[in-house]
């Protein structure tokens, strides 16, 4: 579905990426797996067009494409770290314009929808800053499923959550992962075993191990081994 080949990426004079190759297959969940500041959301941020590589190609269904097009972003539902919602608008509002957005016009149905499978129905009347952070994870992913995206790009998706809510928010992304294609990041090794299919391990912006089972044994170890 979805490969980077060679993607390097400064800022300045300074390199975050350098020659990174992945790929995200059909209809599974990889774990972008590194410690703080490895490239996690600079990788994530160019998948998504936010953010136009030095050099590589990003590809799409084996035809290199161009992040920047709208036909392509429409394929992608992106959830950044820090969720940014607006949080004088109740969820229905929000997602209304969220819907208005990416179609040019609200669609009713499908915000139902949508609304049903991150279970916010009880709450779509209510204003977004009187959530939890648990629910506001719901509507961000909520928000990133409408249009229909084949893949979805999670930053950190339960990075301070309480553990109720943590499980709530695994639950919900192995549920959208029986119909989507699913990449996460994280920098905790447990959370990446407990959600994902595979595992990409990036340190100091390079890809160090790529595409490897969650239930390899000594996972732990080479890990630690590969991220000091």
């Amino acid at each position: 579905m979805l490969k980077l080949k060679n993607i390097n990426k400064s800022f300045g004079q300074t390199q975050v990426l350098f020659d990174v190759d992945l790929e995200i297959k059909n209809k599974k969940v990889v774990a972008l797996l590194g410690p703080n500041g490895a490239g996690k959301t600079t990788v994530m941020r160019i998948i998504t067009g936010f953010l136009t590589p030095n050099s590589g190609e990003v590809q799409w269904d084996q035809e290199t494409v161009n992040t920047a097009d709208v036909e392509y972003k429409k394929q992608i539902g992106y959830l950044p770290e820090n969720n940014p919602l607006y949080g004088w608008m109740t969820v229905g509002e929000y997602l209304k314009f969220i819907s208005n957005l990416k179609s040019g016009y609200a669609r009713g149905d499908e915000i139902l929808k949508v609304a049903s499978e991150c279970g916010i129905e009880d709450v779509v009347g209510k204003k977004i800053e009187i959530l939890s952070k648990g629910y506001k994870q719901r509507v961000g992913l909520a928000a990133a499923l409408l249009g229909d995206p084949k893949l979805l790009v999670l930053d950190e998706p339960t990075s301070g959550l309480d553990p109720n809510q943590i499980l709530e928010i695994r639950a919900l992304i192995k549920k959208l992962a029986k119909e989507k294609s699913v990449i996460l990041s994280t920098h905790i090794l447990p959370e990446a075993k407990a959600i994902c299919d595979d595992i990409i391990i990036i340190n100091r912006g390079q890809i160090v191990l790529n595409e490897i089972s969650t239930k390899v044994k000594n996972l732990e170890k080479k890990f630690v081994d590969l991220t000091t």
